[in-house]
């Protein structure tokens, strides 16, 4: 687990980065028509750019190459690399097709990638991007352990919450019902679930839940095995500025929860809620755990009765319920408990599943509500950053 520096009331600057703890990494993927990935890859190198990149095919309609950035961190190497990167590939966009505009078209894509660790601290960002860039594709690992759910939640919840006016800060084509929308569904629907997941395999199901179990939401957890929370709702450009505007927004959503509303060092609790029919209905094993799945459960007699079977047969079924659905989540309510004396337990010792049930556990949580930063995603944005985006909004209306 990260141990997060506090910092009340103050974001602090991604550009200087002896100020943050922790720092996050990101990459971007550009996606572009017009001309091939394996050309793309010939033409910048011919330009420069010869490593930190690589330029790969893509199964979306009219994206003939993507270009694939390293792992970078926020600092000057970053912008400058990516600056670099896109200057050649507008200069060969205008040598090969006239125009660097004709790059892009309605099914490209804008995708960042946001790590799911940070940063391991002492490690300098701009030294971290200088060895990602000349290694990669070859990955080095100077980060910590993987982001809690808590975080990736709260980072989730928050984009989803004001999925509608992201959205306004994109062209019209990467909103729903927009021609490349298809690729990016927005998750304002599901805000309630994304709250309510407990863990990252739970997320990353309701995220895909809006796309029919595909990759093709705004937000994604379908590469969290690769390292990364991907945001594909951007659309496609070759803009510096526009770029680094985009994923220094993502980067604040990223930092705000990390610095003002998650807790790293505390306990939460999970509250589970146990199935309706983890066992086939009608079996034995399944009329006995919906006897005990009850207010006030079911004695061992009342079990023998109800299934024909012998008293140490019941209770190795309960065993086995505990071992599908979890020791916690079965109570044994013994004769003593019930005030029964020894040597009555066949008809006094009661087994109940409880519905809904609750977990300590050790790991971040949300802070209380008096100590919390704001939920906007705009929270921590500078003033400039907020204006721009407002105009950006303006003119995208």
């Amino acid at each position: 687990m990260v141990k997060i520096q506090r910092v009340r009331n103050k974001m602090p600057d991604l550009n200087n980065t002896t100020a943050i703890t922790p720092i996050p990494t990101f990459g971007i993927e550009v996606e572009m028509g017009g001309i091939s990935y394996p050309r793309f890859q010939r033409l910048l190198n011919d330009e420069g750019i010869t490593s930190g990149f690589k330029s790969v095919a893509d199964a979306s309609a009219n994206v003939d190459a993507e270009i694939v950035t390293c792992p970078l961190a926020p600092s000057q190497t970053a912008w400058e690399y990516i600056q670099r990167l896109l200057a050649a590939i507008n200069k060969i966009g205008r040598q090969e097709l006239g125009n660097a505009n004709r790059l892009i078209n309605v099914g490209c894509g804008l995708h960042v990638h946001i790590g799911n660790s940070f940063l391991k601290n002492g490690v300098d960002p701009d030294e971290y991007c200088r060895q990602s860039i000349a290694s990669f594709p070859t990955l080095h690992l100077d980060h910590a352990d993987p982001m809690d759910i808590a975080l990736v939640k709260d980072i989730v919840w928050r984009y989803a919450r004001q999925q509608k006016m992201i959205s306004t800060m994109l062209a019209n084509s990467r909103r729903d019902g927009g021609e490349g929308s298809r690729f990016c569904r927005e998750i304002d629907r599901i805000v309630n679930e994304i709250e309510n997941a407990n863990t990252i395999s739970e997320l990353k199901r309701i995220l895909a839940s809006v796309c029919g179990g595909s990759k093709f939401s705004s937000v994604t957890l379908e590469t969290w095995r690769k390292g990364t929370i991907e945001f594909r709702q951007h659309q496609g450009t070759t803009d510096n500025l526009k770029i680094r505007r985009w994923v220094e927004f993502l980067l604040n959503i990223v930092t705000h929860s990390t610095i003002n509303r998650i807790d790293g060092n505390g306990t939460r609790t999970i509250e589970h809620t146990t199935p309706l029919d983890p066992f086939r209905r009608n079996t034995r094993v399944g009329v006995q755990y919906n006897m005990m799945r009850t207010d006030n459960g079911a004695t061992t007699r009342e079990l023998m009765d109800a299934t024909g079977c012998s008293e140490q047969r019941v209770r190795a079924r309960v065993t086995e319920i505990r071992q599908r659905i979890g020791t916690q989540a079965v109570v044994t309510h013994t004769q003593q408990s019930n005030g029964a004396n020894y040597g009555d337990g066949t008809d006094h010792t009661r087994y109940q599943v409880l519905q809904t049930y609750q977990e300590q556990t050790d790991g971040a949580q949300l802070m209380p509500e008096n100590r919390r930063g704001g939920e906007s995603v705009w929270c921590g944005i500078t003033d400039d950053h907020f204006a721009w985006w407002q105009d950006r909004i303006t003119a995208l209306s």
